[in-house]
């Protein structure tokens, strides 16, 4: 048995009323999973919006099914939403992250306080132009690269200044280091 166009519509009108009749329940069920009316209503939308689509390409083969159809397109739709919000954070949740890091980190436990002193003591040794590039490197995060244009100079002479610049750091730390040691190892002797 062939329908004719008019039939056809009235149909599709019909499968349209029934999805309308379908509202209530799949904001129930959204808003039961997904904890907001808000969410619950875009579920609701989205699992409509599916299921107009699905009616115009002939689906489902059985009208009669149409109830069990559209709710599993709206279990997927609500998947789909509890996906995303795990993949994206609230702004709230950055700050109380943010709140958790500021205290003090591993490497906080394995920096004493006297090596903190000894690394001040090492930079305030070194000519202010090392201390600026170290800066420019390990505090502002910046390239060899983009401290070079900073200051019009080629980035391999600024890789080199870095590298003897960090090799003076380290000799000024150990030396005071040894230095240190020598001392209390004479005064102990």
């Amino acid at each position: 048995m062939t329908l004719d166009a008019g039939q056809l519509r009235a149909e599709r009108r019909g499968l349209e009323d029934h999805l309308e009749r379908l509202r209530a329940g799949l904001q129930l069920m959204a808003v039961h999973r997904l904890g907001s009316a808000d969410a619950a209503e875009e579920a609701v939308q989205e699992t409509l919006s599916r299921a107009v689509v699905a009616l115009a390409n002939g689906q489902p083969a059985e009208a009669d099914r149409l109830g069990a159809f559209v709710t599993g397109i709206a279990r997927h739709v609500i998947i789909d939403i509890l996906r995303a919000r795990g993949r994206l954070l609230s702004l709230d949740a950055v700050a109380n992250h943010q709140h958790q890091q500021a205290a003090p980190d591993a490497l906080d436990g394995l920096v004493s306080a006297g090596e903190r002193a000894r690394v001040r003591v090492a930079l305030d040794g070194l000519a202010s132009t090392d201390r600026e590039l170290l800066r420019l490197c390990y505090f502002e995060g910046l390239t060899p690269t983009e401290v070079a244009a900073q200051f019009g100079e080629p980035a391999e002479r600024v890789r080199k200044r870095k590298s003897r610049a960090l090799e003076r750091l380290r000799a000024a730390f150990h030396g005071r280091h040894s230095g240190h040691g020598a001392a209390t190892a004479s005064t102990t002797a």
